[in-house]
């Protein structure tokens, strides 16, 4: 089992500001695959390390994708949510410029392709303290590959007026996250029937 999360991984998250991305890492010399990290840190996720840490049963999550078609570049948003709590759970959104980023086309690429989606969670030095799997069907594969090829057409569309900038569509869409602020309940709930 993987004791921290990747050096690369580690250093994007840290560069980015990230607390959770979608990243292309080989594990133990296997094909490349697409895997979620999450960096559970601060106090409001107190409740989430602990949950984490104390199971060996896979929580029910959800990921959801959209397309946000902005005047200056594509963004595919993912959106990751880990029921650690059956009414507050864990979320990430994270956003994806295909168009101008190689790790990021790669990871929608691999998306939508590899046989399941491995999920990572860790403490706040990035030593692991959870992970699962999930395995991706048929019609995910076909979702992830028509939300990469609509954002890449996009894109190119943009590239013609010369109006393309992945940075400038990203900061305005980024000033409407907040990071969670609350503590989540203290109630735990894990129900191995769910999901």
């Amino acid at each position: 089992m993987m004791k921290f999360f990747p050096d690369s991984v580690r250093d994007a998250m840290r560069a980015g500001g990230a607390h959770v991305t979608v990243v292309p890492v080989q594990f133990d010399h296997q094909a490349w695959e697409a895997a979620a990290f999450f960096q559970l840190a601060g106090p409001q996720c107190k409740t989430d390390r602990h949950v984490l840490a104390k199971t060996d049963r896979p929580f029910p999550v959800t990921l959801e994708t959209d397309l946000l078609e902005r005047p200056q570049a594509a963004i595919v948003i993912l959106r990751l949510e880990v029921f650690t709590h059956p009414k507050n759970p864990l979320v990430g959104e994270i956003l994806l410029t295909p168009g101008a980023s190689s790790t990021h086309h790669e990871a929608l690429k691999l998306l939508s392709g590899q046989p399941r989606l491995r999920w990572f969670f860790s403490d706040e030095d990035f030593r692991v303290l959870y992970s699962q799997e999930h395995p991706l069907s048929h019609d995910q594969h076909m979702s992830f590959d028509e939300l990469m090829r609509d954002a890449l057409r996009h894109d190119a569309l943009i590239r013609c007026t010369g109006r393309y900038d992945a940075q400038a569509a990203l900061s305005e869409v980024i000033v409407l996250y907040e990071p969670r602020t609350q503590p989540a309940s203290t109630t735990v709930d894990v129900d191995s029937d769910r999901g």
